[in-house]
């Protein structure tokens, strides 16, 4: 069976799930390479859209309608005494050297950078990364510093795409890789409760099977505009819970006759 067919029969069938543990590690790595790509795509088309705004917007936007600004020593210094917000097209602007605006204050706001006092904050919806300054070594971090940083990149933007989602992706696998070993451990638990014969590899192969369900629902989710409560928490519970159901599949364990 091909990994899209064992994709397809990841999202209804425990019972299916069950019956991969027995298959190579080489092909259930695919899979997870497969997952991982699935679940960055909600940020590419996010971190894409927002990108050719800036492109398109950014200079304009710095060099006519926000304050001056340049960082020093690691902090926001503007010409404004007060937060100052911009909005484009694609994209939204905060200037903000007061410290009067939190990151918090701009989660679940779409496609917005806020300079803040000690960190570059981006929102793309219900998360937000955090950038401290100190990262930018090497780049002129001021309002023309930028404007002239955006031109002179303009037509590398390709590579810059590419650059980011390499490292997206990097981060994402590394990331589902961990879930999946810390749920082989939560298999091998299930399976004694359940009396069933499972090793920790056959438990991995069941743990990165059941991550494909959450997996393509918190990819469509973002991408029709909705959001969910507590979405790692549910994430989670749904596949412990078809993780349990695969392995009530497996048969009981034999025993010996006295």
């Amino acid at each position: 069976m091909n990994v899209f067919k064992q994709l397809w029969k990841s999202l209804y069938s425990p019972k299916d799930i069950a019956a991969f543990r027995f298959q190579g590690i080489g092909k259930t790595i695919l899979f997870l390479f497969i997952l991982a790509l699935v679940s960055l795509v909600p940020v590419m088309v996010q971190v894409t859209q927002l990108g050719s705004s800036i492109f398109s917007e950014g200079e304009n936007l710095l060099l006519n309608e926000l304050p001056d600004f340049e960082v020093q020593e690691g902090r926001l210094v503007s010409q404004s005494d007060e937060p100052v917000t911009a909005r484009s097209s694609g994209f939204t602007v905060i200037i903000d050297d007061t410290g009067e605006i939190e990151p918090g204050d701009i989660r679940n706001r779409h496609n917005t950078i806020a300079l803040l006092k000690d960190h570059a904050v981006v929102s793309t919806g219900p998360n937000i990364q955090e950038y401290p300054y100190s990262m930018f070594t090497g780049i002129t971090f001021s309002t023309d510093g930028i404007a002239s940083l955006l031109s002179s990149l303009d037509g590398a933007k390709i590579i810059i795409y590419s650059v980011i989602f390499f490292i997206m992706f990097v981060i994402s696998i590394g990331l589902l890789l961990i879930k999946v070993f810390i749920f082989a451990a939560v298999g091998q638990l299930f399976a004694k409760t359940l009396e069933k014969r499972l090793s920790y590899r056959h438990s991995f192969r069941l743990a990165a099977y059941s991550m494909t369900l959450p997996t393509i629902f918190f990819m469509i989710v973002p991408l029709i505009g909705s959001t969910i409560p507590a979405a790692n928490l549910v994430n989670w519970l749904v596949v412990s819970i078809i993780l349990y159901l695969a392995i009530k599949e497996i048969p009981a364990k034999k025993k010996r006759l006295a």
